[in-house]
C-alpha cells in the first residue's frame, strides 16, 4: 500500500487531503459570483428514488450519457416527483410528464404530439415512464450541446462560468436567452438550481477504485502494484459543488462542446487517481485528458498538445492563473513536454496555493512507477528547467476516443 499523501508532505507533496479539495468546491457564493449545485455521480443505493423511478434514470442516462444519474434523478424529482402524468397548467399551455416538457418541446424531441400514442396501450406517449424517460434524455443532451456551443461562443458571459449543469437547468427551466441575463434569472429557476444540489450532494456517491472489478485493474500493462491511497477514499461518498471563482485577468475555463466530463466531474475524476502507484509512466498527456472522461489525449505529446492549443488559440501562453479545470503546460528540456491538471485555485493565484496532479513527480522518492501524485504548481514548476519552465494553460481539448460512460475511476491507462 503507497504511503499516505499526509505522510509525503516532506517530501514537496500537498499535504492536503482529496476530501479538502472536493470540499473547496462545494464552497458557496453569491448569485452573481455562482449558484451552488452538483454533477454528482453513480446514484446511491440508499437514494430515496422509488424502483421503477430509477429505471426511468438510467433510460434516460443511456438516452444522454454526458449526464450523472443523481442529477437526472434530482432533475426527474423536482419536475414531477417522479410521476409520469404530472401535469402543470401555465400561460403557455402547460407541461406534461417526469421532465415536465411542453407541447413544442415534446414535439420537436418526439416528433409526434402529447396526445400521440403509439403502442395503442390508451395513454400518451408524453405520460408514459419509460417513453418520456428516453426522449427526455436526447431532449436535454440537445440542449446541453446548445448550452455547451453558447458558452464557447460567449465565454465572457456570467454564465459561462458555472458548472455546465447549472447552466443547463437555466436553459431548460427559463430558456436559452437567460444565459446571456445571468446572474439575473428567475426565482423560480434559482430554486429549481438550488434544490437539485440539495439533493444531488445526499443521493450520489462517486466510483473509485474500491468499486473496480479487479480484472480491470490486472489490465493495466506492466504494472504489479496497483494500491490506490487512503486519501483518496471520500470521494467515494462526495459530490461536486459549485466550482469557486479565480482572481487574475484568466477568466474561466472553457470545456469544448462534446466533451464527456464537465469542469467539476473532472476536477473529481483527476483526484481519483492521485494515489495510484503506477502505470502512468510517460503519460501525462493521456492522464490530463482522462480527467475529461477520454481514454488518451489523442496527440503525440504534452509539447505536441501545446502547440495544436496554441496554434488554434485554445491556449493562454505565459499567464500564471490557470482556472479551476485548466490544463498547464511546460517545457521540460526534454522533446515531450509535459501537461497536468488543475484542481484548486487561488483566488490571488498563488502558485503555492494551486494544485494540481501529476504522475511521475515523486516516484524516485516512493519507489513508485508512474505514480499519481498530489502537489503545488510551485512545486511541479521547480521540476523543469530551474523553475523556469511554464509555459502557460489552455482550455482542456483532448482529440482521443471517449471513455465508456461506465468507466470506474480511475481506470487503467491502458483503456
Amino acid at each position: 500500500m503507497i504511503r499516505s499523501l499526509l505522510a509525503l508532505g516532506g517530501l514537496g507533496i500537498a499535504a492536503v487531503p482529496a476530501l479538502a479539495i472536493v470540499t473547496a468546491l462545494s464552497v458557496g457564493a453569491s448569485t452573481t459570483a455562482c449558484i451552488e449545485t452538483s454533477a454528482g455521480g453513480v446514484l446511491a443505493a440508499d437514494a430515496p428514488v422509488p424502483a421503477g423511478a430509477r429505471a426511468w434514470v438510467a433510460a434516460t442516462k443511456t438516452a444522454c450519457p454526458d449526464l450523472p444519474e443523481a442529477w437526472i434523478a434530482a432533475v426527474m424529482a423536482q419536475e414531477s416527483g417522479f410521476q409520469p402524468e404530472a401535469y402543470a397548467d401555465d400561460s403557455n399551455g402547460g407541461t406534461w410528464g417526469l421532465f415536465q416538457m411542453n407541447a413544442s418541446v415534446w414535439a420537436g424531441a418526439y416528433g409526434h404530439p402529447w396526445s400521440t400514442d403509439l403502442n395503442g396501450n390508451d395513454v400518451w406517449d408524453v405520460r408514459e415512464g419509460d417513453i418520456h424517460a428516453r426522449v427526455g434524455g436526447e431532449y436535454l443532451c440537445d440542449r446541453l450541446d446548445g448550452v455547451r456551443a453558447i458558452r464557447a461562443e460567449h465565454p465572457d458571459w456570467a454564465s459561462s462560468e458555472l458548472p455546465v449543469l447549472d447552466a443547463l437547468i437555466i436553459a431548460h427551466n427559463a430558456g436559452e436567452s437567460r444565459l446571456r441575463t445571468y446572474p439575473a434569472i428567475p426565482a423560480v429557476t434559482a430554486g429549481f438550481i438550488a434544490n437539485v444540489h440539495e439533493r444531488v450532494a445526499g443521493w450520489s456517491t462517486v466510483p473509485t477504485a474500491a468499486d473496480a472489478p479487479e480484472p480491470q485493474l490486472d489490465a493495466l500493462p506492466g504494472s504489479t502494484d496497483h494500491s490506490v491511497s487512503d486519501a483518496t477514499a471520500p470521494l467515494h461518498a462526495s459530490g461536486t459543488g459549485c466550482l469557486p471563482g479565480l482572481g487574475g485577468d484568466a477568466g474561466g475555463v472553457v470545456v469544448p462542446p462534446g466533451t464527456p466530463h464537465d469542469v467539476a466531474t473532472a476536477v473529481t475524476t483527476a483526484l481519483s487517481y492521485v494515489g495510484v502507484t503506477s502505470g502512468w509512466d510517460g503519460l501525462c498527456d493521456r492522464l490530463a485528458c482522462r480527467a475529461y472522461g477520454y481514454v488518451g489525449s489523442g496527440y503525440y505529446s504534452a509539447a505536441v498538445h501545446w502547440a495544436a492549443m496554441v496554434e488554434v488559440g485554445q491556449a493562454h501562453p505565459g499567464e500564471r492563473c490557470p482556472p479551476l479545470g485548466s490544463f498547464v503546460f511546460f517545457e521540460t528540456g526534454r522533446i515531450y513536454g509535459h501537461v497536468s491538471v488543475v484542481v484548486q485555485t487561488s483566488p490571488t493565484c498563488d502558485w503555492d496555493q494551486t494544485l494540481v496532479t501529476s504522475n511521475g513527480a515523486f516516484d524516485a522518492a516512493t519507489g513508485n512507477h508512474g505514480g499519481v501524485y498530489l502537489l503545488s504548481l510551485a512545486r511541479l514548476n521547480s521540476f523543469y528547467l530551474g523553475g523556469d519552465g511554464y509555459l502557460g494553460w489552455s482550455n482542456p481539448v483532448c482529440a482521443g476516443a471517449r471513455l465508456s460512460p461506465d468507466a470506474v475511476h480511475p481506470a487503467p491507462s491502458g483503456w
